[in-house]
């Protein structure tokens, strides 16, 4: 049978237009970082993660651009998903808005010594943009 391990949420903003924190262009930023306590696991152990951005372009950038979004687990190695957003310049106008998600799933992860799984969530622009909410990262973990 599955058991719910544990479920957190890392919340920056609610809604959008709640924050206003820059995006430097060409720069990875982690927006979010949650830690899951899974002791006593069983086998089969799974984690579904889920995230949400809103970032606007006070200009339109100056070519085509990609946001990207990366779950990695523990360290930068251990790359859990990613996901690539374009931006066309011919559909961006200035003050334009983008919402980027990601669903993914971690599966059969070894359990860490310290019992904890760490997830951190990363956003990435080849365009300065500011980061204006709504902006949360969840993670749910179970196993049988």
């Amino acid at each position: 049978m599955t058991r719910l391990l544990d479920a957190r949420t890392s919340q920056n903003a609610s809604y959008g237009n709640t924050i206003s924190i820059p995006l430097p262009a060409n720069t990875a930023v982690a927006i979010a970082e949650l830690g899951l306590e899974v002791t006593g696991a069983g086998e089969n152990m799974r984690v579904q993660l889920s995230g949400i951005a809103e970032l606007a372009f006070p200009t339109t950038p100056p070519f085509d651009s990609v946001i990207s979004f990366s779950i990695v687990r523990g360290d930068v190695d251990s790359l859990v998903a990613y996901t690539l957003y374009s931006v066309s310049v011919s559909e961006v106008n200035p003050n334009a808005v983008q919402v980027v998600t990601i669903n993914a799933s971690d599966y059969n992860i070894p359990l860490p010594p310290s019992n904890e799984l760490v997830y951190t969530l990363y956003i990435f622009c080849t365009a300065d943009a500011t980061r204006i909410g709504m902006e949360s990262f969840n993670a749910v973990a179970y196993s049988d």
